[in-house]
């Protein structure tokens, strides 16, 4: 009788669940990019026609942080003068135009669903690349920020990842400070910024851990940079990952 009644139950939550997971990750959905309808959002998230626009991040990149290079050179100026804390970024778009407006409507308009889009293409990098990822976990906003937004985007995101790589996702990191507002600071400024902003909880870390770190957005690195330092020392190799990379306009202070 209680073995009856323990299925029926485990049943229900499962529907409860299914149900949960269809309202906020609806699978019948516009193009990721735009209002148009797509036939087949699950396997082709966005419309013929964004898709000959949207910023792919394939063309010549940094082979470390991946940003896009408009020369020949293989590694950017900042990689090659300082060096990175991780070992490569993956960024599967470049962060202007119709991506630019998906990843704020993901993060500012309640647009959760999109998590499961971007997991996507990420991982697709992460296979491509051929890099072998053991743990994962991500840049956390701050308790507050979370509050008022209701979520963490950079923790859904992961976990996005971590069901596509069959793996659990992991707090490595705590915010322990909000600074300024990084939209209007030059280079030199992001990466003073960062000093002190996160710390490394209690994690039993490994000699042997390969640790994807996961970010929304990366510009200067700073805020990516700053979490890798904290692990860097602790495991065999660090990876960031982030839904797009964003051009470095400003060079100077570099």
């Amino acid at each position: 009788m209680k073995k009856d009644f323990t299925e029926k139950m485990r049943k229900a939550f499962k529907k409860v669940g299914g149900f949960l997971d269809k309202t906020l990750f609806p699978s019948d959905m516009k193009c990721a990019f735009c209002d148009r309808d797509v036939p087949d959002f699950e396997n082709h998230p966005f419309c013929e026609e964004c898709e000959k626009v949207v910023s792919f991040n394939n063309g010549n990149r940094c082979l470390i942080c991946s940003e896009p290079i408009d020369n020949e050179a293989v590694v950017c100026d900042v990689c090659q003068k300082h060096g990175r804390k991780f070992k490569k970024a993956i960024c599967p778009f470049v962060y202007d135009g119709k991506v630019r407006k998906a990843i704020l409507g993901f993060k500012d308009s309640d647009k959760r669903y999109l998590a499961k889009v971007f997991a996507k293409f990420v991982v697709e990098e992460i296979k491509k690349e051929g890099i072998e990822v053991g743990r994962i976990t991500y840049v956390p906003l701050s308790a507050k920020k979370k509050r008022k937004r209701g979520f963490d985007q950079a923790e859904l995101l992961a976990r996005e990842i971590a069901k596509l790589l069959d793996l659990r996702v992991e707090k490595f990191f705590e915010k322990v400070k909000d600074g300024k507002t990084q939209k209007f600071s030059s280079f030199k400024e992001r990466h003073e910024n960062m000093i002190g902003m996160y710390k490394l909880l209690d994690v039993d870390l490994r000699k042997d851990d390969n640790v994807l770190i996961v970010d929304d957005i990366i510009t200067t690195g700073a805020t990516i940079e700053a979490a890798a330092g904290l692990c860097e020392k602790k495991v065999k190799n660090v990876y960031v990952a982030a839904i797009a990379r964003n051009k470095l306009k400003e060079k100077a202070d570099i």
